[in-house]
């Protein structure tokens, strides 16, 4: 068995674009042996700063004979039309035979392929999976026809330790590759793999962005531990580094002490975005005045490249200290005042708006409270800083940091960081009143986008509507705030009256709507999609923290043994009273004229008021055991008595009853959902 070797060899791949290109390039070239029917057994890309390669392994020498039919034109079509199809497959009308396919009898041509060499297919067609990606952005370059991430300068191609020299617009492959830019640029010859793998070894490049992942994560660690100190984890950026180098080099650099003044977020970020640092903290968590950087050199002198990187951190971060320095010498109120011209939607106004709005809800949900309506009115001042205009992911925790200098107490200075929170599954939720802070901003974003027609539709959601609705859902589960979510969105809405012109898509119901899909969708791993929709209905209970308690009750209920007669016995009666309309009559005991109705009768009679006042107080268990006590009566009523009889009168008591018993179900659940 053979095994193909292709290198394409061109200037700095972009780091964040490799890993998906080295994924889809597997795939193409997965797809592109089979539709050429080379068998093989393994295909694996390798991808870096430089090179992008194809390793395939298990490849058969030959493709076998094979046949295949053709299907041709009908045997109805005009003669010029058959002609034609058996001028573009060079064989004469004699060769075609005559079957019927769905009732329609067309012409077949039985193509004969012969044994081939792998060898002469793949230098025929290579080019075609090489071309197939397409890069998140491409370019031409020269006078040259072909189009690719970055200019191409080689491709080497070994197939059976032999070069494979097809032409890939300008460029012809051999049997060459490059060692590290500066280090080792010469070229080499290879004939396999192995031998491949281990000359760019020699020549200071690691192929595999593993283990160049590896290296460098075990290398910072050990440097960061010697230290005792911990690394800010960040895989993200770990990824982007390890595809900026082909031979890392892990050092160590230190922060001027006159830069500790300025919030270790701005430092960790400049030192992240700018320069692709990652910082390091003490075993309390506070950030300590040295940094990790990766080389793509081993220097003789690293000592030099250590003051280098330095010296470029440091202006780096003296326009930091700059900007933090510039910040504090304007007040979040008056930072607020510029949040007028910041428009927040072309259709709902401004930032400024918006914060009127946030704080109006604030208060609704936490009265009196003047630490809340405090926070509201410079949560969003932070935007017009010069900090966040630089590190827009900042938002919010400068407003925290801006708020301490000021000495505004801790509740508000926590509201205004956190009040962004969460901001995806693996963040954590708001607590205090950051929690009605964020729930307020989150429910204004919401019902203001939707009604301004934002409403995501299929995988599109550019505002991330879906991601503040479970944000909602979070924050109203974990903090357990009994708020009417209803009442909530009302609020909501009433805050954009004044632009019914343009915001009118959408209906409050809508929202709720909207809202109870989410929550659906938070549930889905907790209980089953029958559960959920057997009691999730936030119109009629619009309190998400009572919805999730009465699912631990009812999920506990279905499994106890009163519950399966229970519900066969609930959908009998259900089926039964299906299309009754005479619910607002009176049940007539004196129609009675059995025990087992009187006994129905009597404990709807008892316990209707009991199961009612059991569900207002929330205590849902208690309920349902209750309601497991109809168990006997309701089966009772079923074995022996027929409801349905010839007396109109006596069958629409007995409806009556079977209503008023289906009525005590719905009260708790829709149990015809289970």
């Amino acid at each position: 068995m053979s095994e193909l070797l292709l290198e394409l060899f061109s200037e700095e791949i972009p780091a964040t674009m490799q890993q998906k290109a080295a994924v889809a390039y597997e795939e193409i070239f997965a797809k592109y042996f089979q539709e050429q029917t080379i068998s093989f057994a393994s295909i694996k890309s390798y991808v870096g700063p430089r090179r992008l390669t194809i390793h395939v392994t298990g490849i058969g020498a030959y493709i076998s004979a094979s046949k295949k039919e053709v299907k041709g034109p009908k045997t109805s079509a005009p003669e010029n039309a058959i002609h034609g199809f058996c001028h573009s497959n060079g064989i004469s009308k004699g060769l075609l035979s005559r079957q019927e396919i769905k009732g329609v009898e067309y012409f077949v041509y039985e193509q004969m392929t012969a044994e081939q060499q792998t060898k002469d297919i793949l230098q025929k067609t290579l080019m075609d999976p090489i071309s197939t990606y397409v890069w998140p952005k491409s370019m031409f370059w020269g006078d040259y026809q072909i189009k690719w991430v970055r200019p191409l300068r080689n491709i080497m191609c070994i197939f059976d330790g032999q070069t494979l020299d097809f032409k890939y617009g300008h460029l012809v492959a051999n049997n060459k590759s490059f060692g590290h830019r500066f280090m080792s640029p010469e070229p080499f010859e290879v004939t396999n793999f192995a031998e491949y793998k281990q000359k760019l070894s020699d020549n200071f490049v690691v192929l595999d962005h593993f283990e160049r992942k590896v290296y460098i994560s075990k290398e910072s660690n050990k440097i960061a531990a010697k230290m005792g100190l911990v690394i800010k984890e960040d895989n993200d950026l770990l990824e982007e580094v390890t595809g900026l180098v082909e031979y890392p080099q892990v050092l160590l650099g230190s922060i001027d002490q006159k830069f500790l003044s300025v919030p270790s977020e701005v430092l960790s970020s400049s030192m992240r975005s700018h320069q692709k640092y990652f910082s390091l903290f003490d075993q309390k968590g506070d950030f300590a005045p040295y940094f990790l950087f990766v080389s793509n050199i081993a220097a003789t002198n690293p000592e030099l490249v250590v003051q280098g990187n330095e010296k470029v951190l440091s202006a780096r971060l003296s326009d930091a200290l700059y900007f933090y320095n510039q910040d504090l010498k304007t007040k979040l109120n008056q930072k607020s005042q510029k949040l007028d011209k910041i428009i927040f939607h072309a259709k709902l106004g401004t930032v400024g708006d918006k914060v009127q709005r946030v704080a109006k809800i604030a208060e609704y949900l936490l009265p009196n409270n003047e630490d809340i309506v405090k926070a509201a009115l410079v949560c969003k001042s932070d935007i017009v800083s010069e900090v966040v205009g630089e590190f827009p992911n900042l938002q919010g925790i400068m407003g925290y940091y801006y708020a301490k200098y000021e000495s505004l107490n801790e509740d508000v200075a926590v509201a205004i960081r956190d009040h962004y929170k969460p901001q995806g599954p693996s963040d954590s939720c708001p607590t205090g009143i950051a929690a009605f802070l964020a729930l307020a901003d989150k429910i204004d974003s919401l019902c203001g986008l939707m009604l301004a027609g934002e409403k995501p539709s299929g995988s599109k959601d550019p505002f991330a509507l879906r991601r503040q609705a479970l944000g909602i859902v979070r924050i109203v589960l974990e903090n357990e705030l009994l708020v009417n979510i209803s009442e909530l969105v009302d609020v909501a809405v009433s805050g954009y009256s004044v632009y019914k012109k343009d915001a009118n898509l959408c209906s409050a119901s809508q929202i709720i709507e909207f809202l109870e899909d989410r929550m659906r969708h938070f549930l889905k791993d907790e209980y089953s999609h029958e559960l959920v929709n057997a009691v999730l209905d936030l119109e009629k209970e619009p309190s998400l923290v009572n919805t999730k308690i009465k699912l631990d009750s009812l999920q506990r209920f279905v499994k106890e043994d009163a519950y399966t007669d229970l519900i066969i016995a609930y959908k009998r009666a259900s089926n039964i009273v299906a299309g009754f309309v005479g619910k607002n009559e009176k049940i007539n005991e004196s129609l009675f004229d059995n025990n087992y109705e009187k006994n129905l009768y009597n404990f709807l009679q008892d316990y209707e008021p009991k199961i009612k006042a059991e569900i207002m107080a929330k205590n849902y268990s208690e309920s349902l055991k209750m309601l497991a006590a109809m168990r006997a009566p309701i089966s009772s009523f079923f074995d022996n008595v027929m409801v349905k009889v010839d007396n109109q009168i006596v069958a629409n008591n007995r409806l009556l009853l079977l209503s008023k018993a289906k009525q005590i179900f719905d009260q708790i659940a829709k149990f015809d959902q289970l």
